[in-house]
């Protein structure tokens, strides 16, 4: 069984416009690639960056808080001590 030519141009006809398609869909892999790597670095980056502006705000707040908490522990350790304060006052009243 022999091929004639005219089977053989559409064959290579045919192989040609599916090279053509292969490329178009490896490029548009490509590019989709580097579309995604850039959203995220923007992303990323934006989320560095907002952090990067407003670090001085954030670290002054983690200290008014970090101070609250010492002040809060400090009011409880003296509570502790109060029961003992009232004992020492009424002894010195004579009660």
């Amino acid at each position: 069984m022999e091929i004639d030519t005219r089977e053989m141009n559409e064959l290579l006809e045919l192989s040609r416009e599916n090279n053509k398609m292969l490329r178009a869909l490896r490029r548009s892999q490509r590019v989709s690639s580097i579309l995604t790597v850039l959203y995220w670095a923007v992303i990323l980056g934006s989320i560095f960056g907002v952090y990067y502006y407003f670090q001085p705000t954030i670290q002054k707040y983690t200290k008014t808080i970090k101070s609250s908490f010492d002040f809060l522990q400090s009011i409880e350790g003296k509570a502790g001590a109060i029961p003992t304060d009232v004992q020492t006052l009424k002894n010195l009243v004579g009660m």
